[in-house]
């Protein structure tokens, strides 16, 4: 990664913070998820998950100062061809239960939160509550029993999922 990368990197990771604590008073205790929304930009394609964990660190860090006992969970990561993946992080969803995650139909807030090289924003996507719980059924069921953060590149034209939950019996 080149040191403007870099740069933008640092610069987006310092706003999280200026938005989550704005963004946060107004929520109240209720479960949400936030659907970050990152740059292809500012990743490393060598290493996706790894180049996306320390926006993901820094909103669950933000979630626990601001309180403490907020409980966040980075769920997935969706890496996609284009300019933009994204990776999902619940908030407070004390009734999550990995084992049955991929039948859950529970509808969760969901906002935005766009890592912008301007200025990164947060915004309630009501629209996408639906999607997103259907998109993290739908990997929960893929992905079987892997562990969180569950993981699609869709750079890769050979992506499959390996041991589906639905193939039990």
């Amino acid at each position: 990664m080149d040191d403007s990368t870099q740069r933008i990197r640092e610069h987006i990771i310092r706003q999280i913070r200026v938005v989550l604590f704005k963004f946060l008073p107004d929520v109240g205790s209720g479960p949400i998820r936030i659907l970050g929304d990152t740059p292809n930009s500012i990743l490393d394609p060598k290493d996706y998950l790894g180049s996306i964990r320390p926006f993901v660190s820094e909103v669950q860090n933000c979630l626990h100062e601001h309180h403490p006992n907020n409980e966040a969970r980075f769920v997935a990561v969706n890496i996609y061809r284009g300019k933009h993946s994204y990776f999902v992080v619940d908030l407070n969803n004390t009734d999550y239960n990995y084992e049955t995650a991929h039948e859950c139909k529970t509808l969760i807030p969901v906002y935005v939160l766009r890592l912008s090289k301007r200025q990164p924003t947060i915004l309630r996507k009501r629209e996408l509550d639906e999607t997103i719980a259907k998109t993290l059924r739908t990997m929960h069921d893929g992905h079987g029993q892997d562990p969180l953060p569950l993981f699609d590149n869709y750079y890769d034209e050979n992506l499959q999922y390996r041991n589906p939950r639905s193939l039990h019996t």
